[in-house]
């Protein structure tokens, strides 16, 4: 997503990871502005460090509870996507009325014509995206 992002002309990126060698891991690939580290479940704690809400947040995270978070995160007129089987769609819409948040909150399928092929692109064309891959590959 970030490298998407990046490419699509994003002005900020930023990443959330929960420890410390996943931020490493995301500094060293150079995929994106700032890499925060904070757990995403926690929307107040992720809130403040992610700083300046962003514009589009992408949730693709296998982890049950960052609704919340993802939402406090992104500006006023802003979009969150939700890319996550572990989203809870009733927490979503819920939180972010009671949160009075004014996004709009999408959920992504994982098909759009064209999406294995910019997939690839972005593994094949982007270094960052190449090393985690491959280094996740080297740990299985």
């Amino acid at each position: 997503a970030l490298a998407a992002a990046r490419r699509a002309g994003a002005g900020r990126t930023v990443g959330v990871v929960p420890v410390d060698v996943e931020r490493d891991a995301l500094v060293a690939a150079d995929l994106c502005d700032e890499v925060v580290l904070a757990d995403a479940r926690d929307p107040v704690a992720l809130s403040a460090a992610v700083g300046v809400p962003v514009d589009v947040t992408v949730v693709c995270v296998d982890v049950p509870g960052c609704e919340h978070g993802a939402i406090l995160a992104t500006a006023d007129g802003g979009t969150v996507i939700f890319f996550s089987m572990a989203t809870s769609f009733a927490a979503a819409a819920l939180g972010a009325e009671g949160l009075a948040a004014d996004v709009t909150m999408l959920i992504g399928n994982g098909y759009a014509p064209g999406h294995a092929e910019l997939a690839l692109d972005l593994l094949l064309s982007t270094p960052g995206v190449r090393q985690l891959f491959e280094a996740r590959m080297e740990s299985v």
